[in-house]
């Protein structure tokens, strides 16, 4: 491996290793906008300029290879120089209207003008007027004057979905991004130029405008889209810590946004996963508990669904998004309580594609299979049953179910929960810690994002309350965490799944076992 000297530092890199990334793995920071490792080069912002000894000028960082005795100066006067008259030069024609930016906060152009900009500009000209707010797509909007030509969003789109809705128009000081003519950006990874936009050019619909970023508390989490089970980073409004109005309490999903893991999906996530959160939002929530369709408190809904599971041997049809954690221990209350019948409904929407869809929506399809055995179309035995809706979709939540005792436990009104004859809600998606296992058989932490809505608990927590009422023991589970320890105990494919395991990436579960 060539030998190379950055800074006054000898490192020791792989062959072929471009100067920002040797840089970048000794914890240097390089400014850059065009780069970005989940796209090809395009070199063109010029502000990762390094200068290197005996090269007759400046280099860019994200293209130039290393090489043996080479020796680089990331911090010279040249290269601040050179930093300081590219700010100056992107800053030209842009607004500077970061007070109603979305961008504003953990935009690269305003913390590179700090940090690498001199302050000042010679420019005296009236600023250019390009188009303001232009709607490019179903879920993205334009804005020109922003932009700085990084062609991230370009090469996105030629190169991962491979659609090239966006390119290139006019020469010069006019050049500009727009999409093609007759074409619009509603391919089904759009979103994901609003993150790759380093500066506010491009801006999601659905969040522009909603909260600023630094009202936002971000939890990395598992999307609970479909069986990918990509990971992302939720953004949660948090005014109410800064507001003293009841009304202006806001504890809801703003955002949702992709975490790297090259393991599952790369940079991207899909649009139908970014947006997943608004129909947990849009549909309506069991926030009280039920019984006959009537409200009742919580122990008395506890009471009556432990007299109706006891009242012969009872079955349990569950949905595929539950966490591992839920799915066990309410396998663990039937078995319990006499009945020998649990599984869980698959849900399969259109096909996977080349990127990242997945036609199972079920996030915890394979985990279910682990713990329950083969998915079921209907629902199974003839005596009393337990239903488990869907923590996401209310769409994919069991059918209402005739001429037997139903007990509902889930967080939408729909489906199996209009005829039950005990309802329970419970957390959400968002609501609830837990394990998914992805359709790879890699196990990945679900995060509580907010606190759950209205009377809603954790699932395992409700059937421990059940179970008690019943009269059957559970283990005495104080939370998700002691669950996953004696899933791990009971079923093979979890051995060795620890919340130490999983960390912030996910863990193969063959490869815990053999940790």
């Amino acid at each position: 491996m060539p030998k190379v000297t950055i800074d006054g530092q000898e490192l020791e890199v792989a062959a072929g290793t471009t100067i920002l990334n040797a840089c970048q793995q000794r914890g240097r920071e390089i400014p850059h906008y065009c780069y970005h490792p989940g796209l090809t080069i395009a070199g063109n912002c010029r502000m990762c300029l390094v200068e290197v000894e005996k090269a007759p000028k400046l280099v860019i960082g994200c293209y130039t290879p290393v090489a043996e005795g080479m020796v680089v100066h990331t911090a010279s006067e040249k290269v601040v120089t050179a930093r300081a008259a590219m700010m100056e030069f992107f800053l030209i024609n842009h607004p500077l209207d970061c007070p109603i930016c979305d961008q504003a906060g953990e935009c690269r152009l305003q913390e590179y003008a700090v940090e690498y900009g001199d302050g000042e500009s010679r420019y005296t000209e009236p600023k250019l007027a390009l188009s303001k707010a232009v709607d490019i797509g179903p879920h993205v909007m334009l804005d020109q004057e922003r932009c700085i030509q990084c062609s991230r969003c370009i090469r996105f789109c030629d190169e991962v979905t491979k659609t090239g809705e966006l390119g290139f128009f006019e020469r010069g000081e006019r050049s500009q991004i727009g999409i093609f003519p007759g074409k619009r950006l509603d391919n089904a990874y759009s979103g994901n130029v609003v993150d790759l936009c380093p500066v506010g050019a491009l801006t999601l619909k659905e969040f522009r405008f909603a909260t600023r970023v630094w009202y936002l508390k971000n939890t990395p989490t598992i999307c609970g889209g479909c069986a990918r089970g990509c990971n992302v980073v939720v953004g949660v409004g948090q005014q109410q810590t800064m507001m003293t109005t009841t009304g202006q309490l806001d504890d809801r999903v703003k955002r949702i946004v992709p975490r790297v893991n090259e393991a599952v999906n790369g940079h991207w996530i899909c649009d139908e996963g970014r947006l997943s959160y608004e129909r947990e939002q849009q549909a309506t929530r069991l926030e009280t508990p039920q019984k006959a369709g009537t409200g009742t408190t919580y122990d008395e809904a506890v009471q009556a669904a432990a007299a109706t599971l006891k009242a012969g041997k009872p079955a349990m049809l569950a949905s595929a998004r539950l966490v591992a954690e839920d799915l066990f221990a309410w396998k663990s209350l039937i078995v319990a309580l006499g009945g020998t019948s649990t599984s869980f409904r698959r849900v399969v929407r259109g096909g996977d594609d080349a990127i990242l869809y997945r036609a199972d929506k079920g996030a915890n399809s394979k985990g279910a299979e682990w713990i329950l055995g083969s998915a079921a179309s209907e629902a199974p035995g003839s005596g009393p049953l337990l239903v488990l809706g869907d923590t996401l979709d209310p769409q994919d939540t069991a059918p209402k179910v005739a001429g037997r005792p139903v007990v509902f436990v889930g967080p939408f009104v729909s489906g199996a929960a209009e005829g039950a004859a005990v309802a329970i809600p419970s957390a959400s998606w968002s609501e609830a810690d837990g394990t998914f296992v992805n359709f790879e058989g890699r196990a990945q932490r679900v995060r509580r994002c907010h606190l759950p809505l209205g009377e809603a608990r954790p699932g395992w927590r409700i059937a421990m309350d059940i179970a008690e009422a019943a009269g059957v023991s559970l283990p005495a589970w104080g939370s998700a965490d002691d669950v996953l320890a004696d899933l791990a105990k009971a079923v093979r494919e979890f051995e060795g799944v620890t919340p130490e395991t999983l960390g912030l990436l996910g863990v193969p579960a063959a490869a815990a076992a053999r940790a």
